[in-house]
Order: C-alpha cells, then sequence, then structure tokens
C-alpha cells in the first residue's frame, strides 16, 4: 500500500481498493476500551444496551467485551482467532499483516498456526503506519502513526515505546468521532499482578518495559493535546485513579448519557409515514418555526430557525 506524502488517508480492502470514510462518524462520540483491570469494576452493557454508543476495541479485549470498531499494531497471532473470524467487528489492521495466518488454540490448549491468513478475514479494512511520532503533524499526516523506532528519538527526545493507543486515536479521528471516552486505562502495572481485564501473565521485564511507555506516552500525549482541542477533537479519560493524566477525567456514568443523549429520546411512532402536506400551486408558503435538535458537544449552533416551506 504506498502512500504518497500529498496523498490523503484511506482504508484498502483486501483486494486493494481504496476506501476513504473521513468522517464517516461525523461529529459523534466513541469509547475506547483499552484492557485494564479497572474495566472489571464498569458496567459494561451499558455501552451495548443504550443506542447510539460506538466501541473501538483493541488486541484481546475482544475477549472481554465485543466492539463495534477494533484495531492492532502488533503481530496478529496475539489476537484470539474468534475475533478474526466475527464479522461483526470492523477491523482496522496494518497493511502489512494482511498476508499473515491466524493462530488457534487446539483441544489440548497447545498454539497452531491456522490455515487462514488475515486477508481472508470478514470485515477487515488495511491502512498504512509510520513510527517517526511527531506531535505537530499526529492527526493529518497520510499514514497512521503508533510511536518511534526503537533506536530513534522522537522531537520529545524519546525512543521507541509504540502503542496501540496511538493508532487508535488517530483512527477514531479519521472517521469522524470528535468526542473519545477512554476506558481501562489504568497506565500502571505490577509484578505478580493480574494487570488486565483478561487473564494474562508478563513477565517482570514486561511489566517494566510496559510502566516505561505508559510515562512515555504521557508525554506524548500532553504534547499532542493541544492540536487535539484546535482540531476540535476531545478526548476524555474514565478511569479513577488512572496512570494517564494528559486528558482530563469525566465519571463513566457521565459519559455514558452524553454519548447516547441524542439517540436516547423517547420518539412516538404515530405518523412518521404520513406525507407532508405541501401548499397548493400559486399559495405562498407559510412562515413556520422549526425546532432544531439540540447541538452536538461543542458546537455553536442555535435552537431555533425560520424558515419557508418548498412548495
Amino acid at each position: 500500500m504506498a502512500t504518497r506524502k500529498d496523498q490523503p488517508f484511506a482504508f484498502e480492502t483486501a483486494e486493494g481498493r481504496r476506501i476513504d470514510l473521513a468522517n464517516w462518524y461525523r461529529g459523534k462520540s466513541a469509547f475506547l476500551i483499552v484492557n485494564g483491570k479497572s474495566l472489571q469494576a464498569l458496567d459494561l452493557n451499558a455501552l451495548r444496551e443504550r443506542p447510539g454508543i460506538v466501541t473501538m476495541g483493541v488486541n484481546n479485549g475482544w475477549l472481554y467485551y465485543r466492539p463495534n470498531l477494533w484495531t492492532c499494531v502488533d503481530d496478529v497471532t496475539h489476537f484470539a482467532d474468534v475475533g478474526w473470524k466475527d464479522p461483526s467487528i470492523l477491523k482496522f489492521v496494518p497493511v502489512g499483516k494482511k498476508a499473515h495466518r491466524l493462530r488457534i488454540r487446539k483441544k489440548d490448549g497447545s498454539f497452531a498456526e491456522s490455515s487462514f491468513r488475515i486477508r481472508q478475514m470478514p470485515a477487515c479494512l488495511f491502512y498504512a503506519r509510520n513510527d517517526e511520532f511527531n506531535p505537530d503533524t499526529f492527526l493529518t499526516e497520510p499514514t497512521v502513526n503508533w510511536g518511534m523506532e526503537t533506536h530513534r528519538k522522537c522531537p520529545l527526545g524519546h525512543k521507541g515505546s509504540r502503542s496501540v493507543m496511538l493508532a487508535a486515536l488517530r483512527l477514531l479521528f479519521y472517521v469522524g468521532f470528535r468526542h473519545v471516552y477512554i476506558v481501562g486505562a489504568d497506565f500502571k502495572m505490577e509484578e505478580d499482578a493480574q494487570n488486565y481485564v483478561f487473564p494474562q501473565d508478563r513477565t517482570a521485564n514486561s511489566v517494566k518495559g510496559n510502566n516505561s511507555t505508559f510515562r512515555i506516552l504521557n508525554d506524548r500525549f500532553d504534547a499532542t493535546q493541544p492540536h487535539f482541542l484546535e482540531a476540535g477533537f476531545h478526548v476524555h479519560n474514565c478511569t479513577p485513579d488512572s496512570g494517564l493524566k494528559s486528558f482530563p477525567y469525566v465519571p463513566y456514568a457521565e459519559a455514558v448519557e452524553m454519548a447516547s443523549a441524542e439517540c436516547s429520546k423517547v420518539i412516538d411512532s404515530a405518523g412518521w409515514y404520513e406525507g407532508v402536506k405541501h401548499p397548493q400551486k400559486g399559495e405562498r408558503a407559510p412562515r413556520r418555526k422549526v425546532r432544531m435538535e439540540p447541538p452536538c458537544q461543542g458546537d455553536r449552533i442555535g435552537q431555533h430557525m425560520i424558515v419557508r416551506a418548498r412548495p
């Protein structure tokens, strides 16, 4: 998937066709679920039951909660095949992993390479990425950044520390979400402890490396936050006592209410199939006051406007 710097970002299908989903979810809200143990304290059923809420998962989080959207940046064999095979999840995958094979767990508990490749899985769109983090261009680059190449420093002086969170936020912005509520961002790990919402052991070195990545991500998100706000991209952290300090805290229940407000109002079904009465030829259309929908968060439109009905 060759992407020139002057070419706008777009996804690619398994067959190589470009698909532009810019602003597909124009101005809406999404929940980004990032798999910390703190998720166990939340009623995630509210995200499924309340209308108008879109969720994005990452990595093996789809074993705990099935999201609407999903992405990854690491080796695809780390992620359970049941998620890859689920057509109800729209998956955003690095294009370089298109030909990689899935991994399956056999009945005896051991792992084996699958005969299926990622490009054969349903509902997969592929994106080009880069590992040259720059906070000034993060939201506008024609590829998706996921951190920094291991032996090179970013403008903030940090090496490496690549993360699926960077890619997820860039993708959510591209498809049009302008309010993102992050849940499960514990941003701290302990040795010999359960650090994920699902069972998963980590070595002492892995815990140390992840804690270092969390520290560097705070610096990188601090640097991108002014650009986020300038672009009207509002990221909120719904995890109490989180190690992620770059984004303002919003209680989970409050975030659910805000994200579902537009689609949760009670509607009377009667009359929707009836035609609208138009004025006869030669009659002047009456001036009428039309009540507009409440503005989306951050919009500055009025509640009412005067319009003339068209003949």
